[in-house]
């Protein structure tokens, strides 16, 4: 028997979470997310040791008309495999000064064949082993070391632009780049991504609503300090081609970086 999978709205205390900043020197100026990540493991810390957050993937909420009418809340959407109830019975102490309402309801299944219109906020990064133009230029080749890289500069549409440029030096630059191409580039990259498990496949190419590039904070990675990565919001409609497949794509979420606020993919009726 399938465990049901619940859509979780969690409205959290803004300041707290500024002030659990500053308390922990988070960067939070140069990653929300990271922010995010940080404030959900402390709502789910029982003790003083940090905590597994019982949430598959999250998003925040800032289209909600909450969101826009009460800015001291911070507003989070999220997959679980918990109800609300279950959710709030493992939070720890934070709970009494970071939550200020939790509420649940479960996901329908959707049948193959199904049509849904998302929205998906994604990094659409590629790990791959190709030498980087860093490494060609200092006569070392650079295989066999994973990077992540924009997809953009992976697929046709990006390559032509970067050919012969100074731009493709740097991984996650030229925001510069035509809209067209970062919609075409991260359009082929979604549909790979949600044709895991045999799930669904895109019905035309998808709306790039918007793009940036943002600073993101890992903690232990190199130096620990920031790096420009690709921040992008995808809307458009998809066709269900495995009930269960597609119920593990939610559960996964879309590409990498998910415990930073990255891959929930949100649903919608279809336009017909």
């Amino acid at each position: 028997m399938s465990v049901e999978l619940h859509i979780i709205r969690l409205a959290l205390d803004r300041r707290q979470l500024m002030r659990l900043a500053a308390r922990h020197h988070f960067p939070r100026a140069l990653d929300e997310g990271y922010l995010l990540h940080a404030g959900l493991a402390e709502l789910f810390a029982s003790s003083h040791e940090r905590a597994n957050v019982p949430l598959l993937t999250f998003a925040a909420d800032e289209t909600a008309p909450q969101a826009r009418a009460d800015p001291a809340t911070l507003y989070l959407l999220a997959y679980s495999d918990l109800s609300a109830a279950d959710l709030v019975s493992l939070m720890g102490p934070a709970r009494s000064h970071l939550l200020r309402d939790c509420v649940a309801k479960p996901m329908p299944s959707l049948a193959a064949g199904a049509r849904a219109g998302f929205r998906v906020r994604v990094c659409p990064v590629v790990r791959t082993r190709q030498p980087s133009p860093q490494s060609s230029s200092a006569g070392t080749s650079g295989i066999g070391r994973l990077r992540e890289v924009d997809a953009l500069l992976l697929h046709p549409a990006g390559t032509a632009q970067t050919e012969g440029t100074a731009a493709a030096a740097a991984p996650f630059e030229g925001a510069a780049r035509t809209w067209s191409a970062r919609q075409r580039a991260y359009g082929a990259w979604l549909s790979h991504e949600v044709g895991r498990f045999g799930a669904a496949q895109l019905q035309s190419e998808p709306r790039l609503a918007s793009f940036r590039l943002t600073n993101t904070y890992r903690r232990g990675a190199p130096g620990d300090r920031p790096r420009r990565r690709p921040d992008a919001v995808l809307e458009g409609a998809l066709t269900v081609s495995d009930s269960t497949g597609f119920d593990a794509l939610l559960r996964r979420g879309i590409g990498r970086h998910r415990a930073f606020g990255f891959g929930m993919l949100l649903l919608c009726p279809a336009e017909e």
